[in-house]
Protein backbone atom coordinates (compact mmCIF):
# COMPACT_ATOMS: atom_id res chain seq x y z
CA UNK A 1 0.00 0.00 0.00
CA UNK A 2 3.05 2.63 0.71
CA UNK A 3 3.97 1.73 -2.82
CA UNK A 4 0.28 2.82 -4.10
CA UNK A 5 0.12 6.46 -2.07
CA UNK A 6 3.56 6.95 -3.33
CA UNK A 7 2.34 6.99 -6.52
CA UNK A 8 -0.61 8.88 -5.96
CA UNK A 9 1.43 11.62 -4.51
CA UNK A 10 3.87 11.24 -7.23
CA UNK A 11 1.12 11.86 -9.59
CA UNK A 12 -0.39 14.60 -7.52
CA UNK A 13 3.19 16.47 -7.83
CA UNK A 14 3.21 16.25 -11.33
CA UNK A 15 -0.32 17.79 -11.66
CA UNK A 16 0.88 20.63 -9.08
CA UNK A 17 3.71 21.46 -11.24
CA UNK A 18 2.07 21.09 -14.77
CA UNK A 19 -0.68 23.71 -13.33
CA UNK A 20 2.45 25.40 -12.35
CA UNK A 21 4.10 25.57 -15.88
CA UNK A 22 0.48 26.45 -17.67
CA UNK A 23 0.04 29.43 -14.88
CA UNK A 24 3.65 30.88 -16.05
CA UNK A 25 2.32 30.47 -20.01
CA UNK A 26 -0.60 32.33 -19.52
CA UNK A 27 1.01 34.73 -17.47
CA UNK A 28 3.09 35.13 -20.27
CA UNK A 29 0.86 35.49 -22.78
CA UNK A 30 -1.26 38.10 -20.38
CA UNK A 31 1.80 40.16 -20.75
CA UNK A 32 1.71 39.50 -24.58
CA UNK A 33 -1.47 41.38 -24.61
CA UNK A 34 -0.55 44.08 -22.66
CA UNK A 35 2.09 45.07 -25.40
CA UNK A 36 -0.65 44.32 -28.15
CA UNK A 37 -2.80 46.92 -26.50
CA UNK A 38 0.36 49.58 -26.22
CA UNK A 39 1.02 48.85 -29.43
CA UNK A 40 -2.41 49.13 -30.59
CA UNK A 41 -2.84 52.74 -28.48
CA UNK A 42 0.22 53.86 -30.35
CA UNK A 43 -1.08 53.02 -33.38
CA UNK A 44 -4.92 54.46 -32.73
CA UNK A 45 -3.42 57.75 -31.50
CA UNK A 46 -1.07 57.77 -34.72
CA UNK A 47 -4.56 57.09 -37.06
CA UNK A 48 -6.24 60.16 -34.74
CA UNK A 49 -3.06 62.59 -35.31
CA UNK A 50 -3.47 61.63 -39.01
CA UNK A 51 -7.07 62.34 -39.27
CA UNK A 52 -6.71 65.46 -37.91
CA UNK A 53 -3.64 66.64 -40.22
CA UNK A 54 -5.99 65.98 -43.01
CA UNK A 55 -9.20 67.50 -41.97
CA UNK A 56 -6.76 70.79 -41.29
CA UNK A 57 -5.94 70.04 -44.77
CA UNK A 58 -9.74 69.04 -45.96
CA UNK A 59 -10.76 72.52 -44.51
CA UNK A 60 -7.70 74.36 -46.18
CA UNK A 61 -8.65 73.12 -49.43
CA UNK A 62 -12.67 74.18 -48.48
CA UNK A 63 -11.60 77.54 -48.10
CA UNK A 64 -9.19 78.00 -51.12
CA UNK A 65 -12.43 76.35 -53.06
CA UNK A 66 -14.69 78.55 -52.07
CA UNK A 67 -12.57 81.43 -52.67
CA UNK A 68 -11.64 80.16 -56.48
CA UNK A 69 -15.68 79.71 -56.80
CA UNK A 70 -16.43 83.23 -54.96
CA UNK A 71 -14.12 84.96 -57.74
CA UNK A 72 -15.34 83.26 -60.71
CA UNK A 73 -19.08 83.67 -59.80
CA UNK A 74 -17.83 87.70 -59.36
CA UNK A 75 -16.10 87.53 -62.57
CA UNK A 76 -19.50 85.58 -64.15
CA UNK A 77 -21.48 88.04 -63.05
CA UNK A 78 -19.65 91.12 -64.31
CA UNK A 79 -20.16 89.22 -67.50
CA UNK A 80 -23.79 88.70 -67.44
CA UNK A 81 -23.88 92.00 -66.54
CA UNK A 82 -22.09 93.22 -69.43
CA UNK A 83 -23.91 91.17 -71.76
CA UNK A 84 -27.07 92.81 -70.43
CA UNK A 85 -25.67 96.08 -70.89
CA UNK A 86 -25.08 95.31 -74.38
CA UNK A 87 -28.13 93.90 -75.42
CA UNK A 88 -29.99 96.71 -74.18
CA UNK A 89 -27.87 98.71 -76.57
CA UNK A 90 -28.44 96.78 -79.12
CA UNK A 91 -32.25 97.09 -79.09
CA UNK A 92 -31.98 100.94 -78.65
CA UNK A 93 -30.36 100.52 -82.15
CA UNK A 94 -32.77 100.88 -85.42
CA UNK A 95 -32.38 97.58 -87.14
CA UNK A 96 -34.40 97.39 -90.24
CA UNK A 97 -37.01 94.67 -89.84
CA UNK A 98 -37.05 93.80 -93.24
CA UNK A 99 -33.44 92.10 -92.60
CA UNK A 100 -34.61 91.11 -89.11
CA UNK A 101 -37.53 89.52 -90.35
CA UNK A 102 -36.97 87.93 -93.62
CA UNK A 103 -36.37 83.91 -93.30
CA UNK A 104 -33.66 82.17 -95.26
CA UNK A 105 -35.02 80.34 -98.30
CA UNK A 106 -32.70 77.49 -99.32
CA UNK A 107 -34.40 77.12 -102.76
CA UNK A 108 -33.33 77.07 -106.41
CA UNK A 109 -35.38 80.68 -106.70
CA UNK A 110 -33.64 82.15 -104.06
CA UNK A 111 -30.10 80.60 -104.87
CA UNK A 112 -30.52 81.96 -108.90
CA UNK A 113 -31.48 85.22 -107.56
CA UNK A 114 -28.78 86.11 -105.31
CA UNK A 115 -26.25 84.30 -108.23
CA UNK A 116 -28.32 87.52 -110.37
CA UNK A 117 -27.92 89.80 -107.74
CA UNK A 118 -24.05 88.32 -107.21
CA UNK A 119 -23.45 88.56 -111.08
CA UNK A 120 -23.95 92.55 -111.13
CA UNK A 121 -21.31 92.58 -108.14
CA UNK A 122 -19.00 90.40 -109.71
CA UNK A 123 -16.63 93.25 -111.19
CA UNK A 124 -16.67 94.93 -108.00
CA UNK A 125 -14.09 92.63 -106.04
CA UNK A 126 -12.38 96.16 -104.16
CA UNK A 127 -13.73 95.37 -100.62
CA UNK A 128 -12.50 91.99 -99.70
CA UNK A 129 -13.75 90.31 -96.45
CA UNK A 130 -12.04 90.42 -93.41
CA UNK A 131 -11.11 87.09 -91.86
CA UNK A 132 -13.33 87.79 -88.43
CA UNK A 133 -16.42 89.24 -90.14
CA UNK A 134 -18.92 88.49 -88.53
CA UNK A 135 -22.21 88.00 -90.86
CA UNK A 136 -25.90 86.67 -90.90
CA UNK A 137 -26.64 83.27 -92.15
CA UNK A 138 -28.12 85.15 -95.22
CA UNK A 139 -25.21 87.56 -95.87
CA UNK A 140 -22.78 84.67 -95.45
CA UNK A 141 -24.58 82.28 -97.81
CA UNK A 142 -24.42 85.09 -100.54
CA UNK A 143 -20.58 85.89 -99.53
CA UNK A 144 -19.99 82.40 -100.05
CA UNK A 145 -21.61 82.23 -103.37
CA UNK A 146 -19.53 85.57 -104.97
CA UNK A 147 -16.49 84.15 -103.57
CA UNK A 148 -16.80 80.73 -105.20
CA UNK A 149 -17.49 82.46 -108.28
CA UNK A 150 -14.77 84.73 -108.02
CA UNK A 151 -12.65 80.77 -108.08
CA UNK A 152 -11.69 80.88 -104.51
CA UNK A 153 -11.31 77.29 -103.23
CA UNK A 154 -13.40 75.68 -100.44
CA UNK A 155 -10.93 75.94 -98.07
CA UNK A 156 -9.75 79.93 -98.94
CA UNK A 157 -13.26 80.97 -98.44
CA UNK A 158 -13.63 78.98 -95.04
CA UNK A 159 -10.45 80.86 -93.69
CA UNK A 160 -11.46 84.53 -94.85
CA UNK A 161 -15.45 84.07 -93.40
CA UNK A 162 -14.26 82.18 -90.44
CA UNK A 163 -16.69 79.38 -90.96
CA UNK A 164 -15.92 75.24 -91.58
CA UNK A 165 -15.24 73.88 -95.07
CA UNK A 166 -18.31 71.65 -95.26
CA UNK A 167 -20.92 74.49 -95.00
CA UNK A 168 -18.68 76.03 -97.78
CA UNK A 169 -19.30 73.03 -100.21
CA UNK A 170 -22.20 72.76 -99.20
CA UNK A 171 -23.63 76.52 -100.20
CA UNK A 172 -21.33 75.88 -103.40
CA UNK A 173 -22.87 72.82 -104.20
CA UNK A 174 -26.45 73.97 -103.77
CA UNK A 175 -25.85 77.61 -105.80
CA UNK A 176 -24.36 74.69 -108.50
CA UNK A 177 -20.52 75.75 -108.91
Amino acid sequence: MTVFFTCIILIGSGLVLFALILMLFEKKRLHDYRDDLLEKKENLIRVIEDAEELITEMNRFADYTVTQLEEKNDALMKTIAEADLRIEQMKSFNINDAQVDSPAIYNESSVSQIIEEEKTDANDLSVAPRKSKVLTFDLKRREIIKLAKSGLSSTEIARLLNCGKGEIELISRMAGN
